[in-house]
Parts: C-alpha cells; sequence; structure tokens
C-alpha cells in the first residue's frame, strides 16, 4: 500500500480568501483541493513543455533533412576506426 506525504504551506489571508474563492468558483469544496489539483496541472504542463522539442517549421525541415543524409566518414575516423578494429579483433 503507498503511502501519502503532507505538503503544507503557510499564506497571508489575502492569499487564502483568493484561493478559497477561486476554488469555489471551479467546484472545489476545499483550498487543499484546489491547491493540489492546480499544483499536479501546471506539474503536468511544465513536464510536457521540457520533454517535447519544438522547432520552427524552417528548423524542423532542416533537421529532418540531416536526419535522411547519412554522415560521411572523415578520413581520421576511418582510419581511427579500422586501427580500432585491428586492435580489438
Amino acid at each position: 500500500m503507498a503511502t501519502s506525504t503532507r505538503i503544507t504551506a503557510r499564506v497571508t489571508p489575502d492569499v487564502q480568501e483568493l484561493l478559497s474563492k477561486a476554488a469555489a468558483l471551479m467546484g472545489i469544496s476545499s483550498i487543499n483541493a484546489f491547491v493540489l489539483s492546480s499544483a499536479i496541472e501546471k506539474a503536468q504542463h511544465i513536464m510536457e513543455r521540457e520533454e517535447s522539442l519544438k522547432l520552427k517549421e524552417k528548423d524542423a525541415t532542416l533537421f529532418l533533412e540531416a536526419l535522411e543524409r547519412p554522415a560521411k566518414a572523415h578520413k581520421k575516423l576511418s582510419k581511427a576506426f579500422e586501427s580500432y578494429e585491428e586492435t580489438t579483433l
């Protein structure tokens, strides 16, 4: 069975009133439930934003074109690879 932890916050009376009114407008009976719901929603938004790659159309086109072109090996890289194969086989 999963355990849960408590998160607490001290707020000014003005902030408490603001949160209480917002919770009521959302149909949520408690400030705690409202704050938790809002925090989860914000956290999910942040995670989605940070985990996605967003490119402008021009940059996306350049990126896709680069993926479709095979990389060319440089002479030094080819020589190093051959040398590595000789020493490991």
